[in-house]
């Protein structure tokens, strides 16, 4: 009854085939698969750091270019491998409060972010190490950018310009995000520039809204950098996904097409018995997302995470999944 009562309330939205007819999907499993079979041993950035000598952690077993690609009417992106019901909530905190532009570990909270996203990543030592203050994820991570990109003219707003196009003119095709801003997320110091970022953005690096305009539909591409395969992508499938239901409700679209690329997908040695756990378990169909909205929302960065329901999910009983600092 709860989802009916969404669906009847937004302007657009997913149409969902019923939860019975919907397919397992394997994308996820066959990725991992993949990287564990023809992957390449690398030393990452973590096991050189002299704070994890003792942490057991060597290397990390990295692919590059894959492709996850869903048909939104099969069910909203949430893997069923482990339990992520709370997790859901608190990686849509977390979009929410970088398209309002946050950037600080306090902002993110503000917003419904979990602390533990976060905190030992924007520790004092950490931050030190980029002249930022403790709590400070910088100028070039994901909040900053989209809310307050740095040009020459100033700062731009990426979310308020990006929907006054789709809204003005839906069948252009520079409909775009960035999280990444070169002089900032990498610097140069040769340059005259300092990188001003504790994590260069992994995830959101070029998300592009492609809308046919006459049938009413939105398809949307998201590029990843950066994957961490077991932990961060079952996060940011979320986020992403639940990017595009919020710009097919404002813009009374179907949300039909959601296509995640990844140029760097991996996964850590001290997490490869998680991976053989995971692929032992056989995916259940994808849940339903809607949006509930007793409010009046017009801008994207009016959504907050109570707005969405979760519905239609069976998921596996939640295991905890090493993650390198």
């Amino acid at each position: 009854m709860a989802r009916e009562e969404a669906q009847n309330k937004t302007k657009g939205g997913i149409d969902y085939i019923p939860y019975n007819e919907r397919t397992p999907d394997f994308q996820y499993q066959e990725l991992l698969k993949k990287i564990k079979t023809t992957g390449k041993d690398k030393v990452p950035i973590h096991v050189r750091l002299s704070e994890n000598a003792a942490s057991g952690h060597q290397n990390s077993k990295e692919i590059t270019g894959a492709m996850l690609q869903f048909k939104m009417s099969n069910g909203f992106p949430v893997l069923t491998e482990r339990d992520l019901s709370k997790s859901f909530y608190g990686a849509i905190g977390e979009l929410v409060a970088f398209l309002n532009g946050q950037s600080t570990l306090g902002g993110l909270k503000e917003y419904g972010c979990p602390e533990v996203f976060w905190k030992d990543w924007v520790t004092k030592e950490k931050c030190a190490i980029f002249g930022l203050p403790e709590g400070d994820l910088g100028e070039g991570s994901y909040g900053a950018s989209l809310g307050h990109f740095r040009s020459a003219k100033g700062e731009f707003d990426q979310v308020s310009a990006v929907q006054r196009q789709m809204e003005k003119a839906p069948f252009l095709r520079t409909h775009v995000l960035t999280t990444w801003n070169p002089p900032l997320s990498m610097g140069d110091e040769a340059q005259g520039f300092k990188r001003q970022v504790v994590v260069a953005p992994c995830h959101g690096n070029f998300i592009h809204f492609v809308l046919f305009d006459e049938q009413k539909e939105l398809e949307m591409t998201h590029t990843q950098r950066s994957a961490d395969v077991p932990v961060g992508l079952q996060l940011n499938l979320i986020e992403w996904s639940a990017l595009g239901l919020m710009v097919a409700h404002l813009l009374g679209y179907k949300f039909t097409k959601y296509t995640h690329f990844l140029s760097n997908p991996h996964y850590y040695d001290i997490q490869a018995e998680s991976v053989d756990k995971i692929l032992s378990i056989k995916p259940k169909p994808f849940p339903t997302v809607t949006l509930r909205t007793d409010r009046d929302v017009t801008r994207l960065q009016d959504f907050r995470k109570e707005d969405f329901l979760l519905d239609d999910y069976e998921p596996e009983a939640w295991f905890k999944i090493p993650t390198p600092i």
